[in-house]
């Protein structure tokens, strides 16, 4: 009966592994340590054999039961492996845990999303406007509210009436030096409640701050920033940081070739790791960009960025082709990509495809979309929840803004755009959002 249930046991283990990539050493200890456990020296320790007459009339029983045990076992350590298995090849730093997909009912969507705008009188000027996720309408627009400011990035937190906002002063046609970073407080209805500086964020040391992002536990900040704006010059960023507002503690990497102008893409909820691309072909010689997407962990040393980071979508260096917007599921194992590629319909030279990859091997899970368009960059804002992405800068006036898309799913929605009577068709179309 024992070996009919030891046999049953190891078919098991055999259909349960078939697809899975075991490590040959973990194998191997396995299987020893089964055969070890069956027998009788290694069924009862040396203590044991000395403790006196009962327990020596129960060795039969124990001896029965050992094989059974250690196939039992044998089953849990290959169930182990061919769940953790799954996170990542042998040797890869990252995370080893199952990357899915939500499932589920869908959390509900937040109702509105922040953008920045052109300022139509100056474009080096850019407005703050709040706009409905549904619709593409704008709300609220905060250029009354905000005079004397030009906003540069923007970032949504946990909360669907709570966002950060980068700012930097302006005053008689010029930009000042020095950025703040803003929290802005929306009502319910999507009106300005409050607007005001984030305590413990720095002030006024990033000039301006071209990136933005933040963990939905608050805790951590993601800041990509460069020199001052000056005459036409000093646009690079010089560093991304990974700033802790508790205690200011920070990690900073500066981009180099091939991550020579990176795109912050969104931290994982705990603020541990950060996704980030970069646009294929800007630079030169060995500067250039790649065009792949990363993601750098805050456990990584400060330095080069390119150093610290792990490439999860390989780039091909060929301008107008490779990721160019990302985004990190909520618990950082799922990492988004839209991706230029040649075109697939006649008309037009590319498409962008939005597809889902395990964050930590770069296995493609799952493409959710394509989309024929020849605008760029294709950008992508994730909802708190992980369950929808707003698909942006595919579009021209009078087409669709954005897609929301349901990234369980795949199932797609347009997005309105934001006319404003008394203006050209997408005059209000925001070029950064924070969803």
């Amino acid at each position: 009966m024992t070996a009919d249930l030891e046999k049953l046991l190891r078919e098991g283990i055999d259909r349960l592994t078939a697809d899975a990539t075991l490590r040959p050493d973990i194998v191997k200890r396995a299987q020893h340590d089964v055969a070890r456990r069956s027998e009788p020296g290694a069924v009862i320790s040396r203590r044991r054999r000395v403790s006196g007459t009962r327990r020596h009339r129960s060795r039969r029983r124990i001896r029965v039961i050992a094989p059974l045990a250690a196939a039992t076992a044998m089953a849990c350590v290959a169930i182990a492996v061919a769940v953790v298995g799954n996170g990542g090849p042998p040797g890869n730093s990252g995370p080893r845990t199952r990357a899915a997909l939500p499932s589920g009912t869908p959390a509900p969507r937040p109702s509105y999303f922040l953008g920045i705008y052109s300022n139509p009188g100056n474009d080096l000027f850019s407005n703050l406007a709040v706009y409905h996720a549904a619709t593409g309408a704008v709300v609220t627009d905060l250029a009354s509210r905000t005079r004397g400011l030009t906003f540069t990035a923007v970032a949504a937190t946990a909360s669907s009436t709570e966002f950060l906002a980068a700012a930097e002063p302006a005053s008689g046609g010029r930009i000042g030096c020095g950025a703040t970073i803003y929290r802005v407080k929306l009502t319910a209805a999507g009106r300005l409640a409050a607007l005001s500086p984030l305590p413990g964020a720095p002030h006024p040391g990033y000039v301006p701050v071209s990136g933005l992002q933040v963990s939905a536990d608050g805790s951590t900040l993601a800041i990509e920033s460069g020199p001052c704006y000056v005459q036409g010059s000093g646009s690079f960023p010089y560093r991304i940081e990974l700033l802790r507002l508790a205690d200011g503690r920070a990690r900073r990497w500066r981009p180099a070739g091939p991550t020579i102008m990176p795109f912050l893409g969104s931290l994982s909820s705990d603020g541990r790791s950060l996704a980030f691309s970069n646009y294929a072909g800007m630079g030169t010689g060995r500067a250039t960009n790649d065009g792949a997407a990363r993601v750098v962990r805050a456990s990584a040393k400060s330095g080069s960025l390119t150093a610290a980071a792990r490439v999860v979508v390989p780039g091909i260096r060929s301008p107008a082709h490779g990721v160019e917007g990302v985004a990190l599921s909520p618990d950082g194992k799922v990492l988004y990509a839209c991706s230029r590629r040649a075109a697939t319909a006649a008309g037009y030279h590319y498409s962008a495809v939005l597809a889902a990859y395990n964050a930590a091997s770069g296995r493609k899970i799952r493409v959710l979309g394509s989309w024929n368009s020849d605008q760029s960059p294709c950008l992508l804002a994730m909802a708190p929840s992980g369950d929808y992405a707003l698909v942006t800068g595919l579009f021209t006036a009078p087409g669709p803004y954005a897609y929301r898309v349901n990234l369980s799913t795949g199932k797609k929605a347009p997005v309105g755009r934001a006319f404003t009577p008394g203006r050209p068709a997408g005059d209000t179309d925001p070029g950064t959002i924070a969803w």
